[in-house]
């Protein structure tokens, strides 16, 4: 009888279709850079693992000398992973350098600064340009200030704009990078989305294609201009500096790394940089081990490979914020589009992003609330489907009107696009 039981079973298995998993097409890996995961004299196989294994892609090598690169980019080349490279050489000799490792497979390419001002841009594009000439397959990284600064003159130019514009026209890259770490004495910078808003209608207007950072460890910062230390000594803070003059933000919590990533993409990011990557608070610890925000990390980067069909490639036609009241230079919905009949949140609110990908319209609903978590209520026509954290799709239909986004998580729907759909 068991046996009978077990035949008709596999039997009606035949018979009846199995529906397969709707899945969300991937688009390839969004590239995912970490600063100084490695230190120089650290480049080993096994270390450059654990930056991949937490879903890094490039890492930035900042080497002593020629050999000690060679060494950093033989190590990533085998643990796949590429290398933005740095070292005295670059600077003093960048042709030689750049012809003696521009064949090497692990190169991504070459970084020269990190937030300048705009005096620096003139040499620096001349630097890029020679680099680029002596290899014309690789590219020049540099670092951009964001639009918040204890001292506004280091800009360099009237205004935050100005600046941008400046190094856009004076040097060579395929994309555009600022630096921007939003979670301070627990809340969120008043100009964050303000800075967001401008590099997304860059990249809407103009076609410029942005990365954004995550704060992956324990920051510091200061309510004078006092002089900060370097990277990752951070130890050394507590007793260098009187307290009273700091305030501090604590190991990156999952929600903490969400809103980051999720904004930065809903937004328009093509590419996300973790800051930093060893020490206190980091993911590594001063002895290279992981930590509890290794795998909030690796969460984050995983879900965010997963939704790669939804990102990379994509471009914001819209971004909107919802709740009583919303960040200064950010806009409030319009009619929402077509197959969206109601989206309300309850709650501080959210981040509504529409995105348009390879044929498809996106719509990426971020808490703003990296605390709590917050009720979304939706209600869609049939052609609207959800794209879950693993990339399936599942029928809106399917979902209750009322649902619910944890503390600084997303929620992204997707359906076929349609003209005109701005919210």
């Amino acid at each position: 009888m068991k046996h009978l039981r077990i035949f008709f079973l596999a039997t009606l298995c035949l018979l009846i279709p199995c529906r397969a998993q709707e899945r969300l097409p991937s688009a390839g890996i969004i590239p995912v850079m970490s600063w100084g995961g490695v230190a120089p004299a650290d480049a080993s196989v096994e270390n450059y693992r654990k930056l991949k294994d937490v879903g890094v892609t490039v890492d930035i090598a900042f080497s002593r000398d020629l050999p000690s690169l060679a060494r950093a980019l033989d190590a990533a080349g085998k643990a796949g992973l590429k290398l933005l490279v740095s070292c005295p050489e670059l600077k003093s000799e960048p042709e030689k350098t750049a012809s003696l490792f521009r064949s090497h497979p692990a190169l991504e390419g070459y970084y020269l600064a990190d937030e300048p001002s705009e005096p620096q841009f003139q040499e620096l594009g001349e630097r890029a340009r020679k680099l680029k000439a002596a290899d014309p397959d690789h590219y020049s990284f540099v670092n951009l200030y964001p639009n918040i600064n204890s001292n506004q003159s280091k800009f360099g130019t009237r205004d935050y704009k100005e600046y941008v514009d400046r190094f856009d026209q004076l040097f060579p890259a395929p994309y555009l990078s600022f630096d921007f770490y939003p979670v301070v004495d627990g809340g969120i910078h008043p100009r964050w989305y303000e800075n967001m808003e401008f590099f997304a209608a860059k990249y809407r207007t103009e076609g410029r294609p942005f990365w954004a950072f995550a704060l992956t460890t324990s920051y510091l910062a200061y309510s004078d201009d006092s002089p900060r230390p370097g990277l990752n000594d951070f130890l050394q803070l507590y007793s260098a500096y009187r307290p009273e003059k700091v305030f501090v933000h604590d190991i990156p919590t999952l929600a903490e790394l969400r809103l980051q990533v999720y904004v930065n993409l809903a937004y328009g990011a093509q590419g996300i940089e973790y800051w930093s990557f060893r020490g206190f608070g980091a993911p590594l610890d001063f002895q290279g081990r992981r930590t509890a925000v290794y795998d909030r990390v690796q969460t984050v980067s995983r879900e965010m490979q997963n939704l790669s069909g939804v990102f990379l490639g994509a471009r914001p036609v819209s971004v909107v914020h919802t709740g009583l009241d919303i960040p200064d230079k950010t806009s409030r919905p319009g009619p929402w589009p077509a197959p969206i009949s109601l989206l309300e949140t309850l709650g501080t609110g959210a981040v509504v992003s529409l995105l348009e990908n390879r044929g498809s319209s996106f719509l990426v609903v971020v808490n703003r609330d990296f605390q709590k978590p917050m009720k979304l209520i939706l209600k869609t026509d049939d052609t609207v489907k959800r794209v879950l954290k693993d990339g399936s799709l599942v029928p809106a239909r399917e979902y209750a009107s009322a649902l619910e986004v944890d503390a600084g998580d997303a929620m992204i729907f997707t359906f076929p696009v349609r003209p005109s759909v701005r919210p």
